[in-house]
């Protein structure tokens, strides 16, 4: 049995993957993000057994289409701006797990990316073809990490920025 989680960075998708492996005795691999340039090569050298996690991207419906036998899921998260507040913190800090205190200044244009990846994802969840599954809703108790208590949004020093942006992406969107 194969595993495909399609998500986007700081969705929890860590803790899904390792729920899953120890409920079903299926290892993880490491995900599908940018780095790697062809999305088919990768699926084609997975183990016959195995979770994985894919960041959305260009034609990623198409291919998950193709592969029927992965068994695919959709992971999303109800509270979309704090993610995407923690997507911009974490680009900066390059700290993805445990407390965060360093007040950091960041690049706002990485909402639009942020949102670009939810508009590729949330194409593919119209199509009613996967599961949808809400991070907030899982019992992940077998999982290793659990969910930091980080208030990223005390840590952006140009919060007020990035906020416009994303309120300004989120009425682009109808949200």
């Amino acid at each position: 049995m194969r595993i495909g989680i399609l998500c986007q960075h700081r969705s929890g998708h860590s803790a899904y993957e390792q729920h899953l492996a120890r409920k079903n005795n299926i290892k993880t691999v490491q995900e599908l993000d940018l780095n790697h340039k062809d999305a088919n090569e990768y699926i084609r050298q997975l183990p016959k057994t195995c979770i994985f996690s894919m960041m959305p991207r260009f034609g990623i419906g198409k291919i998950m289409e193709e592969n029927k036998d992965i068994n695919w899921h959709i992971l999303l998260r109800n509270d979309f701006v704090t993610q995407c507040i923690s997507f911009v913190y974490t680009n900066r800090s390059q700290i993805f797990s445990g407390e965060q205190t360093q007040r950091l200044l960041v690049d706002v244009s990485l909402v639009d990316s942020f949102f670009n990846d939810f508009q590729i994802i949330d194409e593919i969840v119209k199509t009613k073809r996967y599961p949808v599954h809400y991070y907030e809703d899982l019992d992940l108790s077998l999982a290793f990490d659990k969910k930091s208590n980080n208030q990223y949004e005390k840590l952006v020093i140009n919060i007020d920025d990035v906020m416009a942006r994303i309120n300004a992406k989120k009425t682009q969107l109808s949200l």
